[in-house]
């Protein structure tokens, strides 16, 4: 006969396969389950054990049917929570098939086993590092490390292409984040006193530096507002003039850090701080015919060196 200290813990391993109402699992049948892996089954001990559970705040709840009745342990994630959770990190393309795999079986022990998610892979990174990578800058960050680490991009034929003629970069991490599948670092550098934002599936051999630095005040949902799509720049105020159909795309891509200066019957008036960045440029391109810059006039003429050049270009 086993330990009956360890009784909690095995009634805890059956009752996990018993989430809900229709998979109940009445004292009899509990009792008999464990008794064929040799712990005791006297109701007293039972019940106590099952208490012990609740008070560390497991929901061990019994149910009254008509026919029968039951013990089942209400899981930590409902099927929505799981399902969004779950479809979220298959949405991570720069973890790798085993990093998703790992994650989503630790996810599913906090989940209902009736409750799995079938669904069509996607095509992810076979970069193995990426939650180790991810560790080390979040270490980094708690403790004030600066970070060095190669930076590439990749070639035409799949290569890797080194920035900076594969020189380390030498850098203060202070957040990680997502955007589209992939996850990104936040950087400053003390040299051009400015954050930019790198993809830390490009971001190879990274090493931390032990020696705590002197940081600077940071945060994350300000500095996102001047990286639009993770490209980041200085931040500016643009004004644009936008028909009233665009209002839902602006409130989307822009959020509420805006101001409203003027509205007609066909148009609105907007300004908004970011920064001027190529996924800007393309963003007001998208919407040529229906967003119209009013300042600054920098932005205006790169509009209108983009234009000339695709009249140039056809």
């Amino acid at each position: 006969m086993k330990n009956t200290n360890a009784l909690p813990l095995q009634i805890l391993e059956i009752l996990r396969q018993h989430p809900d109402q229709e998979h109940l699992i009445s004292m009899p049948e509990l009792q008999a389950i464990l008794e064929s892996e040799g712990f005791p089954s006297n109701r007293r001990t039972v019940y106590r054990a099952i208490e012990i559970l609740r008070e560390y705040n497991y929901d061990i709840r019994y149910e009254f049917h008509k026919f029968y009745s039951g013990y089942y342990l209400l899981p930590y994630f409902n099927e929505a929570e799981h399902f969004i959770l779950s479809d979220y990190l298959n949405q991570q393309t720069t973890l790798s098939n085993q990093e998703v795999s790992t994650i989503q079986a630790k996810l599913q022990t906090l989940a209902s086993p009736y409750h799995s998610f079938k669904r069509k892979p996607r095509a992810h990174t076979n970069n193995q590092d990426i939650l180790s990578n991810i560790k080390l800058i979040l270490h980094a960050i708690k403790h004030s490390y600066q970070i060095s680490f190669y930076y590439f991009d990749y070639t035409i034929s799949k290569e890797k292409k080194y920035r900076k003629n594969k020189k380390r970069y030498i850098l203060t991490p202070y957040a990680v984040t997502s955007y589209e599948g992939k996850y990104y670092c936040v950087l400053y550098s003390e040299k051009y006193q400015s954050f930019t934002n790198y993809r830390i599936d490009k971001m190879e051999t990274i090493r931390l530096i032990e020696q705590p630095v002197e940081t600077i005040a940071f945060n994350l949902d300000e500095h996102l507002q001047t990286s639009m799509k993770m490209y980041a720049g200085k931040a500016e105020t643009i004004t644009i003039k936008c028909t009233t159909d665009m209002a839902s795309i602006i409130q989307d891509e822009f959020g509420s850090h805006m101001i409203i200066s003027e509205v007609k019957d066909n148009s609105f008036t907007v300004s908004l701080k970011t920064a001027i960045t190529p996924t800007l440029l393309s963003w007001l391109l998208l919407f040529y015919n229906r967003v119209t810059v009013i300042q600054p006039a920098e932005l205006k003429e790169k509009l209108l060196t983009i234009a000339n050049t695709v009249i140039d270009t056809y």
